[in-house]
């Protein structure tokens, strides 16, 4: 074989991997969203479901959290996933794009129109609050992909 036939046989190769490696990248990534309830009333602690989440929570105002639901899901890209939280409302999370060490998602919440755009490293998790506060309550939901 001569060094042009053996380049051409690696780009057909090559080549035949492209719509592989592109199906496997539209079929999204594992994701585990968890619905936490923080209160600036009661003995301060954190759950012992949310440990992973202590330095985080730890930094705001409020003082009990509680773990309110848990989803692990594959997501597929622009496919959005309700989330529903215990008063009634629901939180709609879509994941937008992933690349080799991030994915971004978009978190609506309908009944207070709005929305927000979180881009989220590989092995980091964010705390989102989704709900206004209520009595010295509210509710946030930590978005983690590939968990």
């Amino acid at each position: 074989m001569t060094r042009l036939t053996k380049a051409v046989a690696l780009a057909a190769g090559l080549w035949s991997l492209a719509p592989a490696a592109a199906a496997a990248a539209d079929s999204g990534i594992p994701v585990r969203i968890r619905v936490l309830k923080g209160s600036r009333q009661g003995p301060p602690g954190v759950a012992p479901v949310l440990r992973d989440l202590q330095a985080q929570l730890s930094a705001t105002a409020y003082v009990h959290w509680e773990q309110a639901g848990d989803l692990n899901a594959p997501m597929k890209f622009k496919q959005p996933v309700s989330v529903a939280l215990p008063d009634g409302e629901k939180v709609v999370v879509t994941l937008l794009e992933s690349r080799k060490d991030t994915a971004t998602f978009e978190v609506q919440v309908p009944s207070s129109r709005t929305q927000s755009r979180l881009t989220i490293a590989k092995d980091k998790r964010i705390v989102h609050q989704v709900t206004a506060e209520k009595g010295g309550e509210a509710y946030f939901v930590t978005i983690r992909p590939w968990p």
